[in-house]
């Protein structure tokens, strides 16, 4: 059921709902009333003290695995009581670092022939300084910490080499903060961090600050800023103190700021989180998660019990494919102003990523397990990412990356990509079918056509067609079943992680590459299009069915379009050029009749179609990318797949290919 237009397995993904507590509230819960009423920020000291108490090193610096030694402080900080920028010099400062919407506000930016004048004390007093940027810093002194870390006033935007450094190095400036102020409120820079005021407040009886709210649910959440919800819905307000994060978090879903794709990675990497919006103040840590009229754990013994484990936008210590995805899904939906930004705004990301998966990533595809990357599909119609401020072959956009896109991507057409997991992070044994995506293509990468090319070893793929009998890679174990039987694997570093069989660990020296264009030599076929597009059994994507020279089904192609569009304008014999990427087999054991109960049904959009014949056992295909060619450059329209024997039969020539 979607959670807010947030498919159901991406809801452990969204803020505060996982980390609540389920106690029922001493009080009724309401919503905010009166704007004059202020924000305590004694309820904000309390949770800080509350997580420095009680929760150890989970949710403070180094949480993430990013503590290599190219990991980066920032270089410029704002001091908040001499209201001028600094420059860090010594050992690493305890800082708050800001997250907002810059939006259309305007202001001083920091670049090499403003330093100066910012360096000067007093500098930043300036009423012209947005709302957002002024309020934060007087948050910031009035809880008597000394700096504040804004990208507009702490990156060098001039000097591209220190910008791009500190970009990468995003991802490690909020998780290094002592905790990171959300500005969801308003939808630029120039609205307040609240509408209430925010200050010290001595409250000897709790005040009654707010007015009962509507029932909810959560496939049908009403706006609870809405007048309109609360006049005419007859329904009880929430019980729980979980019930009111449900509210919160989708209150937050709703902001500008959660739709931005800068704000992705600094919610990702901030281990501890004050977020205003609504005219509500809240607290997201590792390990818990608090509405401000929640009584607050007064000692370690009544907080929250630490996280055993990193919640579910946390980076592991391995490479798991299955949270990168749906990260990856939770990014494309993002807004952003300039789309040739796309990967800036997930470089911290990447480069976190990249460090625990071997090769790199390459434009967003983890080299690991590229197969199986290049296949996803939309959930919904995707929309092309366009430069705006740069010629179009100067961003880096290619069709065959997510990053390119903007809209709802279906993680789970990835799910062969994890196939190496085994009960851990939600990967049930068995979950996939077991659906396996084998390499049959060498691919390259370069950043330009004739540019140098790089090879792009799936490491996962030999890893998994390994025979490993006794001898395993140093610090792995095969866990026997109650037979004696192969049963999993472990790594002794990775207590509780077990998998399918050994994989690559990486020497956290991986890098994230920026290429445009992929290279291969590999079979290319046409096929003809049925003229009946049918819709996906998963989203509202357009599915047209292949046909083989005897006129019979042989696979099929997931348009990014909707099925209403397609409908009439497909010839009787028109033909798409396929080239091919891999292949694949699922199994489908005996259940042919059954396959709408089938884990990925879902995903094989051919089992619901008509022409399809059922098989038990193995269901063996081709993956397929449907291209058109510019300047004899090729450029993805659509991924599918063809069935074993039709493919092999028809797709008897080679080529070279590069796809841009």
């Amino acid at each position: 059921m979607p959670y807010h237009g947030v498919t159901s397995h991406l809801a452990p993904f969204l803020p505060y709902v996982e980390k609540a507590n389920s106690s029922d509230l001493r009080r009724a819960w309401r919503m905010p009333d009166k704007l004059s009423r202020p924000i305590d920020l004694a309820t904000l000291q309390a949770w800080l003290r509350t997580c420095d108490a009680s929760h150890g090193d989970h949710c403070r610096a180094n949480l993430n695995p990013i503590d290599t030694p190219d990991d980066h402080f920032p270089t410029w900080l704002v001091d908040v009581r001499k209201r001028c920028i600094v420059r860090v010099t010594t050992s690493p400062q305890i800082y708050v670092a800001l997250s907002y919407v810059w939006g259309k506000a305007e202001c001083i930016s920091l670049t090499t022939s403003t330093t100066p004048q910012l360096l000067t004390e007093g500098s930043l007093n300036s009423t012209t300084l947005p709302r957002t940027l002024r309020d934060a810093m007087d948050l910031v002194s009035t809880l008597g910490l000394p700096f504040l870390w804004i990208d507009r006033l702490c990156i060098v935007q001039d000097d591209q080499a220190e910008k791009h450094a500190q970009i990468k190095a995003m991802g490690s400036i909020y998780a290094q903060a002592y905790f990171t102020l959300i500005a969801a409120q308003s939808h630029d820079a120039s609205g307040p961090l609240s509408s209430r005021p925010v200050q010290f407040v001595s409250r000897a009886v709790p005040r009654r600050l707010f007015t009962t709210i509507a029932r909810w649910t959560l496939s049908k959440l009403p706006n609870p800023s809405s007048p309109e919800s609360l006049a005419n819905s007859p329904w009880r307000g929430p019980k729980t103190d979980r019930e009111v994060m449900h509210i919160m978090s989708i209150d937050l879903l709703r902001t500008t700021w959660f739709s931005r794709g800068w704000t992705f990675q600094e919610f990702l990497f901030s281990p501890r989180k004050v977020v205003f919006h609504n005219n509500t103040l809240n607290w997201e840590c590792h390990c818990a998660s608090y509405h401000e009229t929640q009584p607050v754990p007064l000692s370690p013994s009544t907080a929250s019990t630490p996280c055993p484990r990193p919640p579910g936008t946390d980076i592991d210590a391995y490479p798991n494919f299955h949270r990168y995805a749906r990260l990856a899904a939770l990014f494309t939906p993002r807004h952003l102003s300039f789309p040739e930004d796309a990967l800036d705004a997930f470089a911290g990301t990447a480069a976190a990523f990249a460090r625990v998966y071997p090769g790199g990533l390459v434009t967003g595809l983890p080299a690991m397990v590229f197969d199986a990357a290049l296949l996803w599909q939309p959930y919904h119609p995707l929309r092309r990412r366009r430069a705006v401020l740069v010629e179009e072959g100067e961003a880096v956009l290619p069709s065959w990356s997510w990053v390119s896109w903007q809209g709802e991507v279906h993680s789970e057409t990835w799910a062969s990509g994890w196939d190496y997991l085994g009960r851990f992070g939600g990967v049930e044994e068995g979950n996939t079918g077991r659906w396996v995506t084998a390499s049959t293509v060498e691919w390259s990468h370069s950043r330009t056509v004739g540019g140098e090319r790089a090879p792009v070893r799936v490491v996962a793929d030999e890893f998994r067609r390994r025979d490993w009998g006794e001898v395993l890679p140093a610090g792995w174990k095969e866990v026997l079943d109650e037979k004696g039987h192969g049963g999993y694997f472990v790594y002794d570093t990775l207590p509780g992680c077990e998998f399918r069989y050994p994989i690559p660990l990486s020497t956290g020296r991986g890098h994230a590459f920026r290429s445009r264009y992929l290279h291969c030599r590999t079979r290319h076929a046409h096929f003809r299009v049925s003229p009946k597009p049918f819709r996906s059994f998963a989203g509202r994507c357009a599915v047209v069915a292949l046909e083989g020279p005897d006129g019979c089904f042989a696979g099929c192609l997931r348009l990014n379009d909707l099925e209403q569009d397609v409908r009439g304008s497909i010839g009787a014999e028109e033909r798409y050029h396929l080239i091919e990427l891999s292949s694949g087999s699922v199994g489908l054991g005996n259940r042919a009749d059954d396959l709408p109960d089938h884990p990925l049904a879902d995903v094989f959009d051919e089992w619901s179609l008509p022409g399809w014949v059922r098989k038990d056992g193995l269901y063996e295909f081709y993956n397929v990318m449907w291209v058109e060619w510019r300047d004899g450059v090729a450029f993805r329209l659509a991924v599918g797949r063809v069935e074993k024997q039709s493919w092999e039969e028809t797709a008897v020539e080679e080529m070279d290919v590069t796809i841009g």
